[in-house]
């Protein structure tokens, strides 16, 4: 079954709450369910509807040649740094959001619940750093 790993609730402009699901208590998460309002428009990109799909790496290594990979073949890609894990994220063909990502193992973790903030960046040197440090800060959970 599905156990909560952490929940999130974020005050700022717009109340976002969401809850974050895994199959493998050692993972951060399988599933992020994100609260809509009664009033949301349905589905539209990035908004209602399925966010993205994600594949996790089983090594920082594997995660880098997917990263070089991508680049070479002009993917416009977006690198997020969730303190636990770090995520490449990118489009296919027909627009679908997809990402590959690597995990810590959960015995290197900050905290027990990673996506309740805190949390040290920068444990995921590799051919991305360039791309973090050019990044906006943003609200990323999933």
């Amino acid at each position: 079954g599905l156990h909560t790993q952490d929940t999130f609730n974020h005050s700022g402009t717009e109340r976002l709450r969401a809850a974050f699901l895994a199959c493998d208590p050692g993972h951060a998460h399988d599933i992020a369910l994100f609260e809509v309002g009664d009033d949301a428009a349905g589905p539209q990109k990035t908004q209602v509807g399925l966010n993205h799909v994600a594949w996790r790496m089983a090594s920082l290594d594997d995660l880098a040649e997917i990263y070089r990979r991508l680049n070479d073949q002009g993917v416009a890609v977006r690198v997020a740094d969730h303190t636990v894990s770090i995520g490449v994220y990118f489009s296919d063909p027909d627009g679908n959001g997809l990402e590959v990502y690597y995990e810590l193992p959960r015995s290197q973790w900050h905290q027990e619940r990673p996506f309740s903030g805190g949390g040290a960046k920068g444990r995921f040197p590799g051919p991305w750093d360039e791309a973090l440090r050019q990044a906006t800060p943003a609200l990323t959970n999933v």
